[in-house]
Formats: structure tokens, sequence, C-alpha cells
């Protein structure tokens, strides 16, 4: 939950991006975890079509670079994976601000298959240029590299992202700029010169976006993947969208099965790190650490009820498939899982 940066955008408590107040997970915590990770993942794993069995462990924060232990957490990682290597991919990557010292980055560059760099545009100028040459430093050691551009509606800040992604460009880095999304409360809401970056941005046009004080507020309007996948609607698979509708309560959706998160300094287990639906229809974790048994069991329950959105927006896991009905969600689900009846003769 440590983080070296403090975004005004980013919540500073527990249960929001970073929280500094706590202490580093101790390796005697974390170690156990990719255990878990591991088995829970490989249940899943054995559920899918053998050609799209693969895993990605993304290592999030705060910033989890700056644990002290990180190049042996790592490490353990590559480590345990082994023993899982003939039964599904895995892919380690890491969402970073890339603010830390170079010496720690050429330790962990060798430890991680791709990077998902975020670059925030209230750093300070030390900062981002600390920034851009550990971006540099990850290209040039050959590992794949992807920047996220946080765009801040502030007018300065919101120039300098765009100056940031010039540079990305020039420097032929895979980039992704990205909305900001934010409670209702917080005022990061677009003027109407930004929209129309946005348009060109998502290909699509605003006009039905949610008007706040004169200015357009994205997050309430529906948001683009944070990993920069195209999404399909109402199974129209020859026209994807970069920006779609992010409004699903009551609907079916299937982020438990493409997603699990661990929030290591309290052991809460959730099905995803912004949804947190769990099986009873509400918002909270699915288990805890303290009792692996009981979430790796649950986990292989054929009868595990199908998540419903209690949300009022959906942030990461929109990418999940969902439907507003039972018999639409699972026709979508037929690609993603082997029937059980044939699970059940292959055990």
């Amino acid at each position: 939950m440590k983080c070296n940066l403090d975004c005004s955008y980013c919540p500073s408590d527990l249960y929001g991006g970073h929280d500094n107040s706590t202490r580093h997970p101790a390796l005697e915590q974390c170690l156990p975890a990719i255990d878990f990770m591991f088995e829970y993942a490989d249940i899943y794993m054995a559920t899918k079509p053998r050609g799209i069995r693969y895993v990605i462990l993304n290592v999030y924060g705060g910033e989890a670079l700056h644990h002290p232990r990180i190049v042996e957490i790592l490490s353990a990682v590559r480590e345990r994976y082994q023993s899982y290597q003939s039964r599904w991919h895995l892919t380690v990557t890491t969402t970073t601000n890339a603010v830390i010292p170079p010496h720690r980055l050429e330790q962990i560059i060798p430890l991680i298959d791709e990077f998902t760099v975020s670059y925030h545009t209230e750093c300070t100028a030390a900062q981002k240029q600390l920034f851009q040459e550990n971006v540099l430093r990850i290209k040039t050691a050959g590992c794949r590299v992807k920047c996220v551009v946080l765009m801040h509606s502030d007018e300065e800040r919101f120039q300098d992202a765009q100056q940031q992604i010039s540079w990305l460009q020039q420097h032929d880095i895979r980039h992704l700029p990205k909305q900001l999304d934010h409670p209702p409360e917080q005022d990061f809401n677009y003027n109407q010169h930004q929209v129309v970056w946005f348009e060109k941005l998502y290909q699509t046009s605003l006009d039905h976006a949610v008007i706040k004080d004169h200015k357009v507020d994205l997050a309430d309007t529906g948001r683009g993947c944070c990993g920069g996948r195209q999404l399909c609607e109402n199974q129209d698979f020859k026209n994807a969208k970069k920006f779609v509708h992010n409004k699903f309560p009551g609907w079916y959706c299937s982020v438990n099965r493409f997603f699990v998160y661990i929030k290591q300094v309290t052991g809460e287990v959730f099905v995803n790190k912004d949804c947190k639906m769990n099986y009873n229809g509400t918002v909270g974790p699915i288990g805890n650490l303290n009792d692996v048994n009981s979430l790796l069991a649950q986990a292989r329950d054929p009868n595990l009820p199908i998540i419903r959105c209690a949300k009022s927006s959906c942030n990461c896991g929109l990418c999940a498939p969902k439907a507003a009905n039972l018999d639409t969600y699972q026709t979508i689900m037929r690609k993603y899982e082997i029937p059980n009846s044939d699970l059940l003769q292959k055990s």
C-alpha cells in the first residue's frame, strides 16, 4: 500500500490507491500468498480450453517495487511457477510509476515479463526525468513496456500529459492515455476542449456524456478498458469499441472467472481490485489468506453462484464478459469454459 507519490486523484486510505501509514507485508506473508495464487489459478485454468490457458500475475501497489524484499518475492514467483508451467503460461507484469532508483530497477527487470508504467502529471520535475530515464532503461533491456498516461483535468497538467505522449511516440513506446476514474464527490471532470480530444482518442461521439457544472464527467459516462482492449457490446463482435458505458446493476458477470485480487496487507481476497463483488450479491471479500482451503474449495464448487453486479459503475473488470440476462450470459461463456460433463470425464 505504500507509495512514493501522493496524487490527488488517488485515495489515501487502506481501501484506496495507497496508504503510507501501513507497513510493508513481511516476506513470510508474501510467499504463501504466491502458493495460493498459483493453486487458485490452476483450478480455473483447468476449466478453460487449452488455447486460452494464460495467467497474468500483476504486482500492484501503492508502489510495490519499493517493497524492501521485492526481488526475493519476484524470484520466488519464478521458482514456484515451475511445477505449473506444463499446464498454463504465466506472464509476470507490474504496474509501477517507475520512479525508483536505477540500481533497484536493474535487479527487477530480469524478473518481469512486461512493465505497465503509469505517468502522473503531479510528479516533480526530478521524478518526471527519472521516470523517462527508467522507461528507456526498460526498453533498452529488451523488456516489454507500456505506459498508461493519466490525463489530468487541470489544463496545464492535461498539456503535460499530451507532451508525455509525444515523448513516448518519439521513442516508439506503447502508450495508453487514460481518463481519471474518480468518485462523484471529486471534481476531475473535463472541459469541452478535452472532451474533443477524448472523442478522437476513443473514435466515438460523447454527446451522451454526463454534464456536471458545465464539465463532462467521463467517470460517470463510461470508460475504455484499462488494458487498452477494444470491447464488444450486444455480441456485435465485428464492431469493437474503445469506449463503452460502465453501469451494469443486476447484470450477470464473469469477473471471478478472469480475476482474483489479493490485498496482502489485510489478507483479504477479492474477485477483482476495483469490483470487489462477492457471491452473496454484496461488495466485500470472498475470503481471507488465513483460510486458503475454503477459498480453494469455493473455486472448485461447480454450483458457485454467478456474480450479479450491485455496483454503481464498473472500472477494472469492465472487460470480463457480462450480460443482463442469464441465458445470454451462459451463451457467451461457452467459448471460455469446458462443459462440466467433459471436466467430470477427465477427472
